[in-house]
């Protein structure tokens, strides 16, 4: 039989997604990502609940095993999900998805590999002082600056798009098109 989650646990793990990036897809089918996200041993808040989403639903807190809302500063436990729960749940993902979020992964290390010399400072072509000569890491041109945003953008919707997937959201925020202003 397939695991479930309830709507409120989708939705509060939706909430966690929004500050763990593309973590908590790697923690549904990884163990070891899973023990990274939940070390983190973090939270968060939003002004508003996510579309869909309780209104309460505005913050989270990672305690031990598991992922509570509302977060700090409440008494009141209104949603938890525990880490077997969602590594239950990502082993049940069709293996096509838990394909995309292995290629999704492949894809951030790519692009974090092709950068991660980069240097912004303001001495590329002038020395920081008299005794120094210019930087000698790699600065890169405002194209290629504006190439690497440009796909950190791509990678974070792709990102969100295959976590709502997963959770099965990206139908209910579909709906929302019946209600669009007609021209």
């Amino acid at each position: 039989m397939r695991p479930t989650l309830s709507p409120d646990q989708r939705y509060l793990l939706a909430l966690v997604g929004c500050s763990s990036g593309s973590m908590l897809l790697a923690a549904m089918i990884d163990d070891s990502a899973m023990a990274a996200l939940l070390a983190r041993s973090g939270g968060a808040s939003m002004q508003t609940a996510l579309d869909g989403a309780p209104e309460w639903m505005t913050s989270y807190w990672t305690s031990g095993q598991k992922f509570t809302s509302p977060g700090l500063g409440t008494d009141q436990v209104r949603c938890a999900v525990t880490a077997t729960q969602v590594r239950n749940f990502g082993r049940n993902l069709p293996l096509a998805m838990q394909t995309e979020i292995r290629e999704l992964e492949a894809a951030q290390q790519a692009e974090a590999a092709r950068t991660w010399q980069w240097c912004y400072c303001p001495y590329a072509d002038t020395p920081r002082n008299s005794h120094a000569g210019p930087c000698t890491r790699y600065h890169p041109s405002a194209a290629e600056h504006d190439e690497h945003y440009r796909r950190d953008r791509q990678l974070r919707t792709w990102s969100q798009t295959l976590l709502n997937r997963a959770l099965g959201l990206a139908e209910a925020g579909a709906q929302l098109d019946l209600f669009a202003p007609l021209d």
